[in-house]
């Protein structure tokens, strides 16, 4: 595929051959990996792990007999999300006589009913069958990127990215908080930042669509189809922290909704969300990221919001695209249960009705009445559907869910949907 931009780092290039696939058996010294190990995690608990993969110690010494020492281990923490995976040293690693017995079969889905599928479509595997996600974990086994330094920040990485040819298997990428190139040695990102416009301009490419000025908060979209080099970008650094969510190639499709903070440097990038221009599956959202450095801060919630208050304009109601990563998740669950619950008493003395709480908030009935599902409240009695109107309930309800997130302010918003050209035809 042909570069865009001047620099390959901004280039789309096919699947990079960098993922080994061979069992650690092969390497000469090694542990093996056909038993489970206790490994040591950065808090300093031990826990039950595989070993993934090896690779020489970086203070490995050629002259030397290569023994189980000279490895670096790439282990999976059992009962832990693979955001967790990291490569350890042999130090941290004690041996067990645990054989790891594979699950070779696939796991049967439930027999259809209402209920389960709207809870299979909130599935992080949904779309995917057992030989299908099987293939993913193998080219995603492990992480090639170990960090990034991104503005004043520097995190570690959560998954694997399919970065071009030449970005992997390094400790740190160093990342152009407004332009989103991304560059090996940090002298490079330096002799970048004195050259580019958009750094001198302190701000995302785009439009800015929103301004809260009490919390200096300022959200820009930018088109895919104008500004394909910053969204595709975005998107390979956004796959570093996702990890069932394809990573679409072809961004023109897509607007991006950039939510920065800003002061007297710039606009500084806290997260976004991506949308299809027009989805016939009434999709809202595609993509939601908030970067690691940024949450707990409200802003997963603010960014769900969004979308809905840009469905409400359109005259829609909205669902994100599935499947949904486990924080993602966690998160619409949290999010649309606050919603329904300020909606049930918010409308406690009139009439309450699924359609009339979509009509406010957005949100499509079918996940309504599985977040109703979820939080128990609703039941059925003879096939009637009663929903809960205990305020001390919903309330206590509604603080489990977590804190509220930031609020959308409507007369912030200035926005215009998006309207196909005339003549151009619909990707």
């Amino acid at each position: 595929m042909s570069a865009k931009g001047k620099n390959k780092a901004k280039a789309f290039a096919t699947l990079p051959n960098a993922v080994p696939t061979s069992s650690t058996k092969m390497h000469e010294g090694a542990l093996d990996n056909s038993n489970y190990v206790l490994a040591q995690m950065k808090n300093g608990k031990w826990e039950k792990a595989k070993i993934i993969e090896c690779r020489l110690s970086k203070d490995y010494d050629p002259k030397q007999k290569k023994v189980d020492s000279s490895y670096e281990y790439y282990v999976h923490y059992e009962f832990y999300n693979r955001r967790m995976d990291e490569w350890v040293c042999r130090e941290r690693i004690q041996l067990t006589d645990e054989q790891i017995i594979e699950d070779t079969q696939p796991k049967k889905r439930p027999r259809p009913s209402d209920k389960r599928e709207v809870t299979a479509e909130n599935d992080e595997h949904e779309g995917m069958d057992h030989q299908s996600l099987i293939t993913h974990e193998m080219h995603t086994k492990f992480k090639t990127i170990e960090k990034i330094e991104f503005g004043q920040f520097r995190c570690d990485t959560w998954y694997y990215s399919p970065f071009p040819s030449g970005y992997h298997n390094i400790d740190c990428l160093f990342i152009c908080e407004f332009c989103l190139s991304f560059y090996i040695r940090k002298s490079e990102l330096q002799r970048h930042q004195l050259k580019c416009l958009l750094c001198k301009l302190g701000h995302p490419p785009g439009d800015e669509m929103y301004r809260d000025t009490e919390r200096r908060l300022s959200m820009f979209e930018i088109d895919g189809h104008k500004n394909p080099t910053y969204c595709e970008n975005l998107c390979y650094i956004a796959k570093l922290f996702l990890d069932h969510k394809n990573l679409y190639y072809d961004v023109e499709p897509f607007l991006f909704f950039v939510l920065t903070e800003y002061n007297e440097t710039g606009f500084h990038i806290v997260g976004y969300f991506s949308k299809e221009k027009e989805s016939s599956q009434g999709w809202n959202l595609s993509c939601i990221l908030t970067f690691p450095f940024h949450q707990r801060k409200g802003y997963g919630k603010f960014l769900i919001s969004m979308s809905y208050q840009l469905s409400l304009i359109e005259g829609k109601y909205g669902t994100p695209e599935r499947p949904l990563s486990d924080l993602g998740r966690e998160s619409y669950l949290s999010w649309w249960t606050q919603a329904i619950i300020d909606y049930l008493k918010k409308n406690k003395d009139g009439e309450i009705t699924i359609a009339g709480l979509t009509k406010e908030t957005g949100i499509k009935d079918t996940d309504a009445w599985w977040t109703l599902e979820q939080k128990h409240l609703i039941k059925y009695q003879q096939s009637q559907p009663l929903i809960c109107m205990d305020m001390a309930y919903l309330d206590l309800i509604y603080s489990k869910a977590g804190r509220p997130g930031l609020p959308v302010k409507k007369d912030c918003i200035h926005w215009v949907p998006y309207k196909r050209p005339k003549g151009q035809d619909k990707n």
